[in-house]
């Protein structure tokens, strides 16, 4: 005759089966929304990198001697286009250019990762014009000043 083994009976500590279960479908999601939100972030500082070099491209293109708005708005436009493609949207580009100082402002928008998250992107940048300013010494100011001394 064949021995008979007593039936051991398992305790449940706590009544946690499917525990695992509900952790994942609840952290999951939350996990997801982090990683979106890091590609979010990274997209925002990129097209922010974007936007400050076209900016500053323009700037320079602006303030040289002879240097117009037009050309500077023209290759703030062309920079964005090289560099950001489709990376930003909505750009706005103001270029002014007095006689001391040229200033060019960019605000755009960068392409939306997360659902209804949309950051802006804008920089403003300032410079003195260039412009040729003769030295004192080619007019001979210099050396009636010193035998004045």
């Amino acid at each position: 005759m064949a021995a008979i083994r007593p039936r051991r009976h398992r305790h449940h500590l706590g009544g946690d089966q499917g525990s695992v279960t509900t952790e994942v479908v609840l952290y999951a999601p939350l996990l997801m929304l982090l990683v979106l939100l890091g590609v979010q972030f990274a997209t925002w500082g990129v097209a922010q990198l974007a936007v400050q070099h076209a900016a500053n491209h323009a700037l320079q293109t602006t303030r040289v001697e002879g240097g117009t708005v037009a050309a500077g708005q023209a290759d703030a436009n062309a920079v964005l286009t090289q560099i950001a493609g489709s990376l930003v949207s909505d750009r706005q580009i103001d270029v002014t250019r007095t006689a001391d100082t040229a200033t060019v402002q960019i605000s755009a928008t960068a392409p939306p990762v997360v659902p209804f998250l949309s950051l802006g992107v804008s920089t403003m940048v300032s410079a003195p014009v260039e412009r040729f300013r003769p030295e004192l010494d080619t007019l001979g100011l210099a050396a009636q000043g010193e035998g004045r001394r």
